[in-house]
């Protein structure tokens, strides 16, 4: 089951370019229901037993070897709104983020203390995007906590907003290239955009690491 939005009440330099985001105040989420009274989908590899599997315990239903997840989900300056969808890859439903219509959007899962996670070689994470209506421009980012940041182009690992799921499998060293230490990662993942205009869609979902 992935988890909703947590309250923040922290105030972050998350992008280098980035404002700082002050103090966002964001209600807590209606209550949800649970599923969507669709059947449970095992996704493109579902676990198997003895497999090294890591949730972060959002955007994934399945089970896995270790969970760590984090304690705050952030929307980026109130850049986007959150919602799900049974349209989905695995599990019951998916996450979608849906555009304000800022110049730029942005979001990201923060730990409260940095993780090792040196151990671990890929990163998994389905997306899918409209046609038309679809968040397009994505950059998809990895911080340590001494703020080296590792920042990829999601279209270089094959997605396109063009209706359809992609599963990006992304080698961690990909990231370290960029700046990120993987024994101290403070930001798991951050996805983050450029342009856009309010109400674009971007549909996430089996996220993981092995």
């Amino acid at each position: 089951m992935s988890p909703r939005i947590l309250p923040l009440t922290a105030a972050l330099l998350v992008m280098g370019c980035r404002p700082e985001l002050g103090t966002p105040d964001y209600p807590d989420p209606p209550p949800w229901g649970g599923d969507t009274g669709g059947d449970f989908l095992l996704g493109p590899d579902p676990y198997e037993d003895g497999e090294a599997r890591l949730s972060m315990g959002y955007f994934y239903e399945g089970e896995a070897s270790e969970v760590d997840a984090p304690e705050n989900l952030y929307i980026y300056s109130d850049t986007f709104t959150i919602g799900s969808s049974d349209d989905r890859v695995e599990g019951y439903i998916s996450d979608v983020w849906v555009h304000a219509g800022q110049a730029w959007w942005g979001g990201g899962l923060h730990w409260d203390a940095a993780r090792d996670l040196s151990a671990w070689t890929t990163m998994n994470i389905a997306m899918m995007a409209p046609a038309e209506g679809g968040i397009a421009a994505l950059d998809i980012a990895l911080q340590s906590d001494d703020k080296g940041e590792g920042r990829l182009t999601v279209s270089d690992y094959g997605f396109a907003a063009d209706g359809s799921w992609h599963q990006l499998v992304i080698p961690l060293d990909d990231f370290v290239t960029g700046g990120a230490d993987l024994s101290r990662v403070i930001v798991p993942l951050i996805l983050v955009g450029e342009g856009g205009a309010a109400g674009d869609q971007l549909f996430i979902d089996n996220l993981y690491l092995e």
